[in-house]
């Protein structure tokens, strides 16, 4: 198709000055735009589209050169009629006057405060280019909606509007079959937009009151293809918990040991094969039969472990529990639900709850992120001559995050159901955060989520501090904490990843966890042969998860008598130089010591020859 255009480009002999105004104030231009706008005519030539709607009509030579490449295309072009941006005040008249002899409406209207342009669909949309960066991508994102083909104007005019529209090419590049960039003035971007998405646009074009209005876009593509963490779930189909939002959420959680879970829009159920693997009776619901599927998936080959997981498609307002829970989940699912439905939602999860039992919720945005910590990143990126865009939400954000939370709302709702409610600010990243350490106003700004634990009995916060941070840990006697590798290569090649399998005993007073500003990482040493000298002393980090609990944690001393110990699998890069070596693995607090050192000596040396 470009080649088409550009062939029948160098053969028009449109002129468009036999349309200019002679008081154009631009008319010293005229001469170098000629072949700009023989484009613009072979463009609605090769198309030929029934319809145009143009964006920045201005003296209406882009309308007369469209008409001139496909004279029977009804023309409908949009000006603010101002002399901001590059327009001429009145000079929508000259439009009207050279091409009124075509199917022609112009409005007079600003597109920067529509939702929805006028009309249906087009078959082509003309977005002026001449404006500054967020104009551009508020036009944009309105015309992918109403539009087989969207030409942009001048998409290299400037850099500020080059950035703009660059990020909406990366925004949205999944909704559209392909882009191009025609060489010229300025440079004319042409999209071709799916025609998948405007059917199902056309379908589902409704005002969003409550989560079962866009039950069907919670598709398997978009659990696998945008939903957070989905490309750690293709990696190993959900049997394992790597996503951090989501370790964050079984951390807080594990101030249970044991006992029944029920996993609220459970997605594509990482956390049920997760808790079901810790030993509990997993209730996991979806109201979205993909989501049910996805989860049933992750049990695949593990019959006797599926056996423990009740697997329910239906909207959890509405069905009937089957039993009484000792910990319920709610992982980036209140943020989708209407306020009248979380009333319901936290009714039904407080009566389902034993007396001391918890419910655990992470939500996504902090409102308060969006609300004031983007627009101060904006100003930052301006200044430097980058870009963000006005709307920090992806579109799966703006058609599902139907109720954002603010943390005083969330608190308030929550508390007319349960006696004790701990909310606090952080990232997936970081979960202690204002839970560990007092936040001053511009850090609850910059928080990116939310998190809480309810319940009808007073929470133990120590205990999920503990969890949720490392404090640096005083040197730890010898024995207190014994590492043992069961399984590893005995050759590996040079300069490649491997992975082996070790079982971490922890007898001493502390919890081990990999979070805070002095995380407990596995690591290792590469040593010559006799473990003598290193060769290489900062091995890869691997994260404690799930952390090991102390040997004083109540509930593991009182139900299962035993000395806490976790499996972990933990990734190496092999040396590049081939031969026999020894690899130590111990455990390292992040600018706190080395675990192998006196007086804990914690460590296992194993063999491997590098070939």
């Amino acid at each position: 198709m470009f080649d088409s255009i550009i062939k029948q480009a160098k053969q028009t002999e449109y002129d468009f000055r036999k349309t200019t105004n002679p008081e154009d104030p631009l008319l010293h231009l005229f001469d170098e735009w000629i072949d700009y706008y023989k484009l613009k005519s072979a463009i609605a030539h090769e198309l030929k589209p029934t319809n145009i709607l143009e964006i920045g009509v201005r003296f209406g030579y882009s309308a007369a050169a469209f008409l001139h490449g496909y004279p029977n295309t009804k023309y409908t072009g949009i000006d603010l009629d101002t002399n901001d941006f590059g327009g001429v005040k009145g000079a929508i008249n000259w439009a009207k006057e050279i091409t009124k002899q075509f199917n022609t409406e112009f409005i007079i209207a600003d597109t920067q405060v529509m939702k929805r342009l006028p009309g249906n669909v087009y078959d082509l949309i003309h977005v002026d280019g001449q404006q500054n960066g967020d104009g551009s991508f508020h036009d944009l994102e309105l015309a992918i909606k109403q539009s087989h083909y969207v030409l942009v104007d001048g998409y290299m005019w400037t850099q500020q509007n080059f950035m703009a529209v660059s990020d909406f090419l990366f925004r949205y590049a999944d909704l559209l079959d392909w882009y191009g960039v025609i060489p010229g003035y300025a440079g004319e971007l042409l999209i071709k937009v799916s025609n998948n998405y405007l059917i199902e646009l056309e379908e589902h074009h409704h005002n969003t009151n409550c989560s079962l209005d866009i039950r069907q876009s919670y598709t398997s593509h978009y659990y696998t293809q945008d939903c957070s963490g989905f490309d750690t779930y293709k990696q190993n189909q959900g049997k394992k918990l790597e996503d951090p939002r989501l370790q964050s959420v079984a951390a807080i959680a594990s101030l249970k040991a044991s006992g029944r879970v029920l996993d609220i829009g459970c997605g594509r159920g990482e956390l049920s094969y997760y808790f079901a693997r810790q030993g509990f009776a997993v209730t996991s619901i979806d109201y979205s039969p993909n989501a049910i599927e996805l989860a049933k998936s992750c049990f695949n080959g593990e019959a006797e472990l599926a056996a423990n997981v009740e697997f329910i498609c239906d909207h959890v307002c509405n069905v009937q529990l089957p039993d009484k829970y000792d910990l319920a989940l709610a992982s980036d699912v209140i943020e989708h639900l209407a306020f009248e439905e979380l009333d319901a939602l936290y009714q039904q999860v407080a009566h389902s709850l034993k007396q001391d039992g918890l419910f655990v919720v992470h939500t996504f945005p902090n409102l308060w992120y969006y609300k004031y910590e983007y627009p101060r990143k904006r100003k930052i990126a301006a200044s430097v001559g980058a870009y963000l865009p006005p709307q920090p939400r992806s579109r799966y954000e703006l058609l599902m995050h139907i109720n954002e939370q603010s943390p005083r709302i969330l608190k308030k709702q929550l508390s007319k159901h349960f006696n004790h409610v701990c909310l606090w600010f952080g990232d997936t990243q970081n979960p202690g955060g204002s839970l560990v350490k007092k936040f001053s106003i511009r850090e609850i700004g910059v928080a990116t989520s939310l998190f809480v634990v309810a319940s009808h009995r007073p929470i133990n916060r120590e205990h999920l501090k503990s969890s949720l941070q490392m404090v640096p840990i005083p040197p730890i006697s010898a024995g207190k904490i014994k590492i043992f590798v069961k399984d590893h290569p005995k050759l590996v090649n040079a300069d490649s990843e491997f992975e082996i399998k070790l079982e971490i005993e922890n007898s001493s007073k502390f919890t081990l966890n990999s979070y805070g500003s002095h995380p407990v990482h596995i690591s290792y040493h590469w040593m010559n042969e006799q473990a003598t000298d290193y060769i290489v002393f900062e091995g890869q980090r691997t994260k404690i998860f799930p952390h090991l609990n102390s040997s004083e944690d109540i509930v593991l001393k009182h139900l299962f008598n035993k000395v806490p110990k976790e499996t972990y699998k933990i990734k190496l890069r092999s040396l590049a130089q081939k031969g026999n070596y020894i690899l130590r693995v111990t455990l390292v607090q992040e600018g706190v010591r080395w675990f192998d050192v006196a007086p804990t000596y914690l460590m296992e040396d194993i063999g491997i020859r590098v070939i």
